[in-house]
């Protein structure tokens, strides 16, 4: 069970370090082709990259302890600290899919299904977007594409990892 979970978590923060990877490099791209920042442009490049993580962590830590950020810089944190955290522990769901789903791409797809769901459900409800079918079309299909690679990167660790554990029981 803890090998699980210790498996799921180090997928869930390579799947989030190559979503991360991803949405620096379109920010660099943005800011090449424009020549200023997509913040400078008050441009939103991707719900996940953006102020609206922290209006939904700041919306459920006002409820449930009653404290937000108030600087710029703990907004930051607080920004970093759900990007990593919560998509690192969110891989753990992925572990749990491959006891029923044991075959890729099977589980990985699931998964993948289960995390664009959470994304189109929680930006509106707690971060402040407005519905899905409202977001401009490049929003959502950068939605797609970022948690298609998310996906595929927390499902090729935990497909790894496995793997291993099979092999080194004893470990």
């Amino acid at each position: 069970m803890v090998r699980g979970a210790a498996r799921g978590v180090l997928g869930g923060a390579v799947g989030t370090g190559a979503m991360a990877l991803a949405a620096h490099r379109r920010r660099r791209r943005f800011t090449r082709r424009h020549g200023v920042t997509p913040d400078e442009a008050g441009v939103v490049l991707d719900y996940d990259d953006s102020d609206h993580v922290v209006i939904a962590a700041s919306t459920l830590l006002r409820h449930v302890v009653g404290w937000e950020p108030r600087s710029r810089e703990g907004r930051r944190a607080l920004f970093w600290v759900v990007h990593w955290g919560y998509g690192s522990a969110v891989g753990a769901a992925h572990v749990a899919l491959q006891h029923p789903l044991p075959r890729e791409p099977a589980a990985g797809l699931a998964f993948f299904a289960g995390s664009q769901v959470m994304a189109l459900g929680l930006f509106p409800v707690l971060g402040g977007t407005p519905p899905p079918w409202r977001w401009e079309r490049r929003l959502v299909v950068t939605s797609f594409v970022q948690h298609a690679i998310y996906a595929g990167g927390v499902a090729a660790t935990n497909t790894v990892t496995a793997r291993y554990v099979r092999a080194h029981p004893d470990r």
